[in-house]
């Protein structure tokens, strides 16, 4: 056999080979991809949804309770559940005259916010308050945290200490029992608050600028 002919023989057994290997390399990719376990989607993130009882209404929204109409003129907002003790927060100075009172600029706004706060939602507040009523001899009908401050340019900010608003919560059942309100300041100290009007099923007291808890409390 010539040695040109034996060139010839192995140029073909490599290139049959290198078509072969080809052939496999390509074919060998598509089985490694699908024999892999495909991934799976995140779940989804469950946000929490704000109770389903809770009702939250503008400052300016009337509470009627115990036969009296009572209403604000005050922007704001009020969270309170429909199933809490409390039917409302009621500011019962106007707009006008708690502007004046804290010498607010033309562009600024007076704004009040209360929410109800819970002892397991707000536990120091709650020593403090569970505390002064023993010591009053009463017992914690419901709480809120009310924020009196100002609007300006969408911004909110607190009003001095010094300014003193009546402000109304109406109370479901009072069956009538002595209310007043134990208030909390940042800090802890407390200030028993007595009631200002004569309809039973409210208590009416003076809530200042700034933060603060207050609570209602029956005797």
């Amino acid at each position: 056999m010539s040695m040109k002919l034996v060139r010839r023989m192995l140029t073909a057994v490599l290139a049959t080979t290198l078509v072969v290997g080809s052939a496999l390399t390509v074919s060998a990719a598509p089985t490694t991809k699908s024999s892999a376990p495909a991934a799976e989607a995140p779940a989804p993130v469950q946000e929490d949804s704000a109770p389903v009882d809770e009702t939250v209404v503008p400052a300016t929204t009337p509470m009627t309770i115990g036969g009296a109409t009572i209403k604000s003129d005050v922007a704001g907002s009020i969270a309170i559940p429909k199933t809490a003790p409390i039917a409302g927060v009621v500011l019962r100075e106007s707009a006008a005259n708690i502007k004046a009172a804290a010498s607010l600029a033309k562009n600024e706004t007076p704004y009040v916010r209360a929410y109800e706060i819970t002892a397991k939602k707000s536990p120091a507040a709650f020593a403090s308050i569970n505390a002064a009523a023993t010591a009053a001899g009463a017992t914690v009908v419901d709480a809120v945290n009310i924020d009196l401050g100002k609007l300006a340019g969408g911004k909110f900010s607190d009003l001095p200490a010094g300014v003193s608003v009546p402000t109304t919560i109406g109370v479901k059942n009072a069956n009538g029992r002595t209310l007043a309100v134990v208030k909390v300041l940042p800090g802890g100290a407390t200030e028993i608050l007595q009631d200002t009007d004569d309809n039973p099923a409210t208590v009416t007291f003076p809530i200042t600028g700034g933060f603060a808890a207050y609570a209602v409390i029956a005797f």
